[in-house]
């Protein structure tokens, strides 16, 4: 195909008539496989530019009479080059009528003609390419009706790839959908028909596009109501019934789901999508939310609260909503919906307007990416520039600030009055969760964002927060679950509208909170998740605020059906049953302080409790205090005995504190103010210092700096120069503000870590040396903690505070350098000596052992503003509740609570009297009738239906102390009668009790009063739990912090321990003790892989010629009958998989080396079946090869995608090997292979060896990029699992010698121009790329000769190219050389 002439090639496209359509369909199989099979994509866009090509193409589809095979291969034409460069996209759309050509051939498909149905096949692939980048210009065409009435009629009949391509096509076309498009009944009946189609993808993708639309709704302010006329909200209910899961039975914890599937995943992903869709719905439309009440929405809501977590979370988001609009109205919904959108037509004419704005936009973002408030609030309030102001890429500064910016920079843009909501491809919401900015979300939130808009993928901010699980996203996310946020900015809302008639939907306001409220309480008491717990008690205090005296009554009468005021109260009580209320006395080491204080600092005095679940219980009191005011204003007379049975009358009280005379609240509550020490003057070794968040201490020579994220090294001697450790690197700072080896935030390139090991373990054990030199319990002085004049000198480096919350750090012999450490950050800033400004801030957390700070520090910090003033707000509301309601209820005790404490009495007179007995013989029978007569009170007590006894009640009397001294024998009692007087008492207990069943219960007297005993242990007993999984895991996992028995039993034919007491609690092994020991073994004793290559049982048997040929064959994708499985088990002598890369037993490399942008080379060989985020560098020729260390014949091979980037599943690869690792054969060519997709994905495909006389087969393999990935777009080449078959014929003795030798040999190359020609590096010289040159195409294609244009600095050197671009080089930073000087035998040409 090389000899093809591209100007024939050109002319027979270009004919069209009669025989002519020969040679033009001849010269369109020339250009398919010169596109195909071509190598060298720029050498074949050379021959084939698509400046000539695709506009014949294109006009090969304008023509009417152009028969189907033509078109066909004209379509595949068209695919091949969107495949090899997206590019080639506006050239398609700047050719008239052309898509309108290419959609109306969907139209017309004939399903029964094989050539018109792989046209129509065809075409579905090219809108896919096109409509990655320029899906209006398709939706212009007519793209979308087109598909629509493509997937309705022949969707059934085309492979299920097609279906797929058409769906996508689908998807982003309905972004481009406006409100009052003509076609929109047409779509939405299309779509609406589609949730019920039998493929996941098709429905699912049908669900999205309803998504998309609805935000278009949103966005404009239109109401969505022409989205439901076909049935949706029937779909969407039955969708919500069914997120539970195919059975609405649940057995144990709701939001735990400890064997969560691919395919339970992506039904939690639409089930967000699902109560996304129905929260849009009813905000935006009166209409839909009027049909959706009058539906079985509540039922749909019921069984959805027993799904996952994230299930639960979303299905309570949606009914904090519908609760707004029954009881407040839809007007106290205030989203602001006003977006930027590339449909505005204003938005070009604004950037272009005015180029001065765009000048000063790029100076703003500039300070927000710099941290720099001051400058962004001058460049406002002079009024040079709009705050929704809207950049060349779609973004306005909030977006920027929302990602970059500072909490001040967004608080202050929201007073400006910045649109929120405004964005072209995304929000602001959108971006602070994107990046982990809870504190950002937060405010955004309070000034109007909409959590329901989405992006250009149409994704929400929770979507985008769910997308990672460190903390900042877990927090935004948890926050976007949360329906407090929508609640809290009604508050005022509600508390001014408390005495007028709700707004809302009256009628089935109290249909939905009669039905809800005993929902959410069982919800609550069945769940251990704090996150659902949280939301469930927000909710209920809610509802309980709302509802109508009446209905209230209504609901919690005896012979209701869900008799909700003894359940509702369990909750409350369960709440208040918080031990960090109650009061205990401290007394520190010193023995100067002693204070009367609440539990919960008692612990985070002594015991180091968590100080963020603690104030979580805070907020859960002050809602459980409201809420208990809300239900004695409406309904005392029925919950005040409620409240006294449960004793959360006593917990109350136990809130207040133990004594509420306000003239010793000085005395005994804490003060902050007792914990302030004052402030060091100077910073002494052995001594603790910290300031804010910051903490500080004093070394042999040096002062080191840290909080959770980064340390500081400021050496005393130094000139302005200082070490630094952040995201686990150590970087130098010089004074000059030059970086070495740690980026800032105004770098694009990341450079590798400069420091060796052993500088970082020398750093390391120098701040830990210092740390220990800190005598323990050492108490921590605070330094600068008031902004000022004051100063603090360590060698040459100043310390000083001028601006609340920043600590400046300056050099005696450079003062014009400033290091600035920021309270509450991830990071800290540097101003060099020349007025450069750096951000250095951290993506990852150090190790907690490493960054801990004084333990004294937390203690003096812990009582701060915010926890002060919940505790005054918990004491005062429940001394008002105290002294409203329970006061004289608790001075007049429930009628059978007097009639224990005399049934208690009357029981303990008669045991005193028999002990009287031994001594005076005439009372002999009187103790006896008496303890009868008691017993059998307590027996009738017991038996009656009303006004029964609590657990509460029954300890608090005193019964079961009671009933101990009568069946046991007391300390007090001696002599052999005692034993006597025992078995006497035991007679009248026994016959007392002993009677036929009860008729209505069938339980006899004796087994309601074991209950009752154990619901007493169960009460008193409380065994706190705390979650023990990892972050975002829904596995709930559980531990106990105390002992508890239980009986296990292993059935014959079970293979688990069943738990036989019926207690109800699941347990499972954390491990054994062979897997211990086992553990402990691999930690102290060789592995059979830590000896000698020739000792491993796999190489023996390789050896022994008996044994070969040795054949692996594929039985499943991942199977234990792979070549790498058996090298990975030592030839399956060995239990445990080890990876083959990571113990030497292989070698892997990529086209990056051995350091990937993420993950390790190793990762490619994982057996994992979660997905590891693996991939190369943007690069069209990426590869991975594996040297195996034997020779195999291949059968089989099989590839896991990796978890990379959006749609970067493989395409288009090569499968090559090669028996020296230099000369490649390729055995198998992937062209548009779409076997490959979501993360995790595995496929597996057959080799064919066509050399029928090969016999000793190949010892690397390579996985090369040949084309774009699935985005169309960029080449990562992206995997996570390798695994091969086939008939292995030998090993190989010499694994890695060939890389060592290679590593020697660069190694002596560095030493020899490090002597050599290091010193001749100047400015002016020649340079070209050298031995370690990693950057790829910075020298040009081909490579330049490029101009020294400065002096070597740290091991750096700037170049300028001849073809102009410039950039800096290592020449010696990281002990790498990436330049190397041109000699005069070579040409000094721009390009060689």
């Amino acid at each position: 195909m090389a000899d093809v002439d591209p100007e024939t090639l050109l002319e027979w496209l270009n004919m069209g008539q009669g025989d002519e359509r020969d040679m033009q369909l001849i010269a369109l199989e020339q250009l398919c496989m010169l596109l195909l099979m071509s190598d060298n994509v720029d050498r074949c866009f050379e021959v084939c530019p698509p400046r000539s090509f695709l506009p014949a193409l294109c006009r090969i589809f304008l023509d009417e009479s152009a028969p189907d095979s033509v078109l066909e291969v004209t379509a595949r034409a068209i695919t091949y080059y969107l495949d090899v460069s997206a590019e080639c996209t506006r050239r398609i759309v700047a050719i008239d009528g052309a898509l309108k050509a290419i959609c109306n051939r969907l139209v017309i498909t004939d399903i029964f003609s094989r050539t018109n149905k792989d046209l129509a096949e065809q075409c579905c692939k090219v809108l896919e390419l096109i409509c990655t980048r320029e899906a209006g210009a398709v939706f212009e065409a007519g793209g979308l009706s087109s598909v629509l009435l493509f997937i309705s009629d022949v969707g059934s009949c085309v492979h299920k790839d097609t279906l797929h391509s058409a769906m996508t096509v689908v998807s982003r076309l309905c972004t481009k959908m406006e409100p009052n498009e003509a076609s929109l009944p047409t779509c939405v009946e299309s779509l609406s028909t589609m949730l019920k189609h039998d493929d996941s993808h098709v429905s699912d993708g049908a669900l999205r596009c309803f998504a998309s639309l609805s935000d278009r709704f949103t966005r404009r302010g239109i109401d969505p109501a022409p989205l439901a006329q076909h049935g949706l909200l029937n779909e969407l209910i039955l969708r919500l019934s069914s997120a539970a899961g195919p059975t609405v039975t649940n057995i144990g914890t709701p939001g735990l789901n400890a064997n969560t599937s691919t395919t339970e995943v992506k039904s939690s992903q639409s089930i967000s999508t699902v109560i996304s869709l129905l929260t849009t719905l009813c905000r935006g439309s009166k209409s839909v939310s009027h049909d959706l009440f009058r539906s079985n929405l509540a039922d749909a809501i019921e069984k959805a609260l027993k799904g996952d977590e994230r299930c639960c979370l979303d299905t309570m988001r949606l009914v904090d909503l519908l609760l707004v609009l029954l009881l407040e109205g839809r007007d106290a919904v205030s989203w602001s919906t006003v977006a930027c959108t590339s449909n505005n037509p204003l938005l070009p004419k604004l950037r272009r307007l005015d180029s001065s704005a765009e000048k000063s936009q790029r100076h703003l973002i500039d300070c927000i990416r710099s941290k720099d408030t001051e400058a962004l609030m001058e460049a406002v309030n002079s009024g040079a520039i709009d705050v929704n102001f809207v950049d060349e890429v779609g973004q306005t500064l909030l977006n920027w600030a929302s990602a970059f910016g500072t909490q001040e920079m967004v608080e202050y843009l929201c007073s400006k009055g910045a649109d929120v909501n405004k964005g072209l491809r995304s929000s602001s919401l959108h971006y602070a969760a994107c990046f982990g900015r809870p504190s950002i979300a937060k405010i955004l939130l309070k000034n109007g964002a909409n959590p329901e808009l989405r992006d250009e993928e149409g994704k929400t901010p929770l979507d985008k927060a769910r997308e990672r699980m460190d903390e900042g996203h877990r927090e935004v996310a948890a926050i976007l679950e949360s329906p407090e946020w929508l609640m809290s900015s009604k508050n005022e809302i509600i508390q001014s509208n408390e005495s007028k008639e709700p707004k809302g939907d009256p009628e089935m306001a109290a249909i939905y909170l009669k039905r809800l409220m005993p929902v959410f309480c069982h919800t609550f008491q069945s769940t251990m998740l704090p996150s659902i717990r949280r939301t469930s008690l927000s909710l209920i205090k809610k509802m309980v605020h709302y509802i109508k005296p009446d209905w209230l009554e209504d609901i919690c009468r005896p012979d209701s059906p869900n008799n909700l005021a003894p359940l509702l109260v369990e909750v409350l009580a369960t709440v208040l049953d918080n031990e960090d209320k109650t009061w205990l006395f401290y007394c520190d080491m010193s023995g100067e302080v002693q204070k009367y204080l609440p539990r919960k600092l008692y612990k985070m005095l002594i015991v180091k409790k968590n100080y963020k679940s603690l104030m979580e219980d805070d907020d859960g009191h002050v809602i459980a205090l409201q809420t208990i005011y809300d239900l004695l204003n409406k309904c005392q007379n029925i919950f005040l005995d409620h409240f006294a049975r449960l004793g959360v009358i006593c917990k109350v009280q136990q809130l207040i504190g133990p004594d509420s005379n306000p003239e010793k609240d000085n005395d005994q509550q804490i003060d902050s103010k007792n914990f302030l020490i004052e402030d060091a003057k100077e910073i002494l070794p052995g001594h603790a210092y910290h300031w804010k968040d910051w903490f500080f201490c004093r070394g042999r020579d040096c002062l080191y700096a840290w909080n959770d994220y980064v340390v500081l090294e400021l050496s005393n001697g130094s000139n302005g120069w200082f070490r630094f450790m952040i995201n686990d690197k150590l970087s130098t700072m010089y004074s000059s503000g030059s970086p070495e080896g740690q980026p800032d935030t105004n770098k694009t390139r990341v450079s590798d870590q400069p420091s060796t090991d052993e500088n970082k373990t020398e750093f390391i054990e120098k701040y830990l040396k210092a740390k220990v030199f800190v005598k323990l319990n050492t108490v921590s002085q605070p330094i600068l903690s008031t902004p000022g004049l004051n100063r603090i000198a360590v060698g040459n480096w100043i310390l000083i505070s001028k601006k609340d919350c920043e600590l400046s750090i300056q050099n005696s012999d450079g003062l014009q350098q400033i290091t600035t450490l920021i309270y509450g950050t991830n990071g800290f800033s540097f101003q060099s000596n020349r007025g450069n400004q750096h951000m250095f801030t951290a993506l990852i957390p150090l190790k907690s052992d490493f960054t801990s700070g004084w333990e004294t520090v937390k203690k003096a910090n812990i009582v701060t503003a915010t926890s002060e003033s919940i505790g005054q707000k918990i004491r005062k509301q429940a001394q008002e509740i105290f002294d409203t309601f329970f006061k004289a209820a608790q001075a007049q005790p429930r009628g059978v609570v007097a009639r224990l404490s005399k049934i208690v009495r009357a029981i303990e007179l008669a045991i005193q009297n028999q002990s009287s007995v031994i001594k005076d013989s005439s009372n002999k029978d009187f103790w006896a009738s008496a303890l009868c007569k008691a017993v059998l009170d307590l027996k009738k007590l017991l038996m009656e239906d009303e006004g029964s006894v609590s657990a509460y009640e029954i300890y608090s009397s005193g019964l079961v102390e009671v009933l101990l001294k009568l069946l046991t024998i007391s300390s007090l009692e001696q002599g052999d009668d005692a034993v006597e007087l025992q078995k006497l008492r035991i007679d009248i207990f026994v016959k007392c009790f002993k009677e036929k069943k009860n008729e209505k219960g069938m339980e006899t007297c004796a087994s309601v009063l074991v209950q009752k005993l154990i619901s007493v242990l169960e009460s008193i007993e409380r065994l706190p739990v705390y979650l023990y999984e990892s972050p975002g895991a829904f596995h709930g996992l559980q531990i106990l912090s105390r002992r508890i028995r239980f009986r296990l039993e292993k059935a014959v034919k079970e293979t688990t321990l069943v738990d036989r007491t019926g207690r109800g609690l699941r347990m499972e092994p954390l491990t054994t003790v062979q897997q211990l020991e086992k553990h402990l073994l691999k930690m102290v004793a060789k592995q059979w892989y830590d000896h000698e290559r020739i000792t491993y049982n796999y190489v023996k048997k390789l050896k022994d010629k008996n044994n070969l040929p040795m054949k692996f064959k594929h039985y499943y994708d991942f199977d234990k009958n792979g070549v790498l499985y058996w090298i990975g088990t030592n030839g399956k002598t060995s239990v445990d998989w080890v990876n083959p890369g990571q113990y030497g037993l292989m070698l892997v490399q990529s086209s990056d080396g051995r350091n990937l942008p993420y993950g390790q080379v190793e990762d490619i060989l994982s057996r994992d079946s979660v997905a590891i985020n693996c991939h190369t560098n943007d690069d069209s020729k990426a590869w991975f090869s594996i040297d195996l260390g034997l020779f195999i014949i291949p059968t089989d091979y099989t590839l896991r995608h990796a978890r990379g980037y959006g749609r970067s599943a493989l395409r288009n690869w090569l499968f090559q090997m090669s028996k020296d690792g230099t000369n490649w054969t390729t055995l198998y060519t992937h062209i548009d292979d779409t076997a490959l997709n979501e993360p995790g994905n595995t496929a597996t495909w057959s080799i064919e060896i066509n050399d029928k006389e090969e016999t000793q087969g190949w010892r690397h393999i390579r996985i090369q990029q040949n084309g774009k990935n699935a985005s169309g777009q960029t080449h990562y080449l992206s995997l996570s699992g390798f695994e091969i078959y086939g008939n292995v014929t030998g090993v190989c003795e010499d694994l890695g010698k060939a890389a060592k030798e290679a590593e020697a040999s660069l190694k002596r190359q560095r030493r020899m121009f490090k002597a050599q020609m290091y010193k001749q590096m100047v400015t002016g010289a020649r340079v070209m790329r050298g031995i370690d040159w990693k950057w790829r195409d910075q020298d040009g294609n081909p490579p330049c000769v490029g101009t020294v244009t400065g002096d070597l600095h740290n091991g750096w050197i700037d170049v300028v190219w001849d073809h102009g671009v410039t950039n800096s080089y290592r020449m010696g930073a990281e002990g790498k050389y990436d330049l190397r000087l041109v000699s005069e035998s070579q040409p000094t040409s721009a390009c060689m």
